[in-house]
């Protein structure tokens, strides 16, 4: 109970944000507040891994792996992590399952909360780690892997809290009947589904994964990570903390485990096949996706998506503009969140004083995005594409399938000559051609969908979601009774819709206990990061009876 009441506040007012669903934080997203000291610190704490084997696990292994390749310098790493065999894994889950899930709920957010607390000493480690494995641009990676991905984790924690303590743990009941009474002890157990699989993606190697970590545990089950083997490291740091805060609080570490492979023999469907296996996270293609759903399993997934983005209307199209083109490049739309589909009606966009046509239009976003590039900022927001797969399919569209509007290639990386890049490519198309629009693209493509009128975009949209999916839906529309024809409609196939945003704010975000990430509605995606059915899939409430 010691580490409880050394973070309870923190906990208790991570359980109020939930009910309140404010702005709510408790670690610093801006690097620049951070010591300068602690950003030499972590660069050196990173580099100091290269060519070594990874040790913090503290795990013994005879078999050694590690294929991680930096996008920026285009080299491999060097770093081996320890290879354990499913079977092995699995024995080490189930040996630890039973002294973790009697530890009560208190205890368990303690020592999960000190987790957090500790990874704040390693922020910029892991960014370093994960600029280096994912390609994203330093202060995305220092947000997405360290305080966003740690606020998600507390909000998971917060969630599971709140839950297991919705029921009493007991209680005297008293029935009468007739002229006779009866009583009885009752008691309510959450009991833990059992072991919990963790597949983590290769561009967010820890935002995505770690609430599902956190979910898991708070709720009593073990948990095996497999981390993608070309974005190991981010993740492997933050297994290794939770590892040691466990050890030291007198629990087996294997309550948490790495599950590291390589590309030419990956361990992802042994151990998701494997019946001890009860719940199954997961984030990545739809392909693998839809194989993982298919298994007798309880399954939380984020595959792919074609977010689309309606313009009908606007009451500022520079301010409009700007936004969207931010949106578009942020980290070469290598985000789930990422736009690609933008309908706009042959009219083209109502503004105040009339109408901007369709070209113009275009024109426009192309200078915005070539204006981004020409920062000095642009390229690092741009970051690098992760691997070479992504490169090839965005290059392998032709841009003679349409008007092409932007194509400039790759791009020079300050400090990294030969770091993978590739531009934002922009085709504009008629709504004809769904073959070309009508599948994702993961990457730095984007399609500028003409159609005959709003009506019509809609209608495309919604075919989109129907057989792709999406996470989000960007709409411009300063019509109120037509925007909340479109919000309903899209609400009905669950897709979550944002609405006319400018300066800051951005639809590929998405913040800690306020929104959900993912409605688990539509095919993109079963899960919704963090609703109660998030937590409550991992544990089943069994109510006991004692004669008084």
């Amino acid at each position: 109970m010691q580490l409880f009441n050394t973070h309870k506040e923190l906990i208790y007012e991570a359980v109020e944000a939930l009910a309140t669903r404010n702005f709510h934080t408790v670690y610093i997203e801006d690097y620049k507040e951070y010591s300068e000291e602690e950003k030499d610190n972590g660069l050196i704490a990173f580099q100091t891994k290269f060519n070594t084997d990874f040790n913090e696990l503290n795990i013994k292994s005879d078999v050694w792996v590690g294929e991680e390749v930096s996008p920026y310098l285009q080299t491999g790493l060097g770093i081996r992590y320890p290879y354990i065999d499913a079977q092995t894994l699995i024995n080490n889950a189930q040996k630890s399952s039973e002294s973790w899930k009697k530890i009560d709920i208190e205890e368990r957010a303690g020592i999960l909360t000190e987790v957090l607390e500790r990874l704040k000493d390693r922020f910029f480690e892991i960014a370093y780690a994960t600029m280096h494995t994912t390609g994203q641009g330093f202060a995305m990676a220092f947000q997405s892997s360290g305080p966003h991905a740690c606020d998600r984790a507390l909000e998971a924690i917060a969630m599971g809290f709140s839950e297991i303590k919705r029921f009493p743990e007991q209680i005297k009941y008293e029935k009468k009947v007739g002229n006779n009474s009866f009583q009885l002890k009752k008691t309510w157990k959450p009991v833990p589904r059992g072991i919990s699989l963790v597949i983590a993606c290769s561009t967010f190697p820890v935002w995505n994964s770690i609430p599902a970590i956190f979910a898991s545990l708070i709720t009593g089950n073990t948990v095996i990570v497999k981390p993608h083997p070309k974005a190991v490291l981010p993740i492997a740091i933050v297994v290794s903390e939770l590892r040691k805060v466990l050890k030291e609080s007198g629990i087996k570490p294997e309550v948490v485990q790495l599950a590291t492979d390589i590309t030419a023999n990956p361990i992802a469907t042994k151990l998701a096949e494997s019946p001890e296996v009860k719940l199954i996270d997961y984030t990545g293609s739809t392909k693998f996706g839809n194989y993982i759903e298919s298994l007798d399993k309880i399954s939380f997934t984020e595959k792919g998506a074609v977010n689309p983005v309606i313009i009908h209307s606007t009451k500022d199209i520079e301010a409009m503009i700007q936004n969207l083109a931010f949106s578009l490049v942020l980290y070469s739309r290598q985000m789930c969140t990422a736009p690609q589909n933008i309908y706009i009606s042959s009219d083209g966009v109502k503004i105040k004083d009339g109408y901007v046509s369709y070209d113009d239009f275009c024109d426009r976003l192309q200078l915005a995005v070539n204006s981004i590039y020409e920062k000095k900022w642009g390229p690092s927001l741009m970051g690098c594409i992760q691997n070479d797969n992504t490169l090839k399919q965005v290059k392998g569209i032709s841009m003679a399938l349409g008007k092409k509007i932007l194509d400039n290639g790759s791009f020079k990386m300050p400090e990294h000559d030969n770091a993978r890049t590739q531009s934002l490519k922009i085709l504009a198309l008629d709504s004809g051609k769904q073959e070309v629009f009508q599948r994702e693209i993961f990457g730095p493509m984007v399609f500028i969908i003409k159609t005959e009128n709003v009506d019509r975009s809609i209608e495309l949209a919604l075919r989109g979601v129907e057989q792709f999916g999406a996470i989000t839906c960007l709409v411009y529309c300063s019509d109120f009774m037509k925007s909340k024809e479109i919000e309903e409609k899209f609400n009905n196939v669950f897709v979550p819709v944002t609405f006319n945003l400018t300066g800051q704010i951005f639809v590929n975000q998405h913040s800690a206990f306020s929104d959900l990430h993912v409605s688990g509605g539509n095919v993109s995606g079963n899960a919704s990061i963090v609703d109660p059915s998030y937590i409550t899939k991992r544990f089943v409430w069994i109510g006991n009876r004692y004669m008084i």
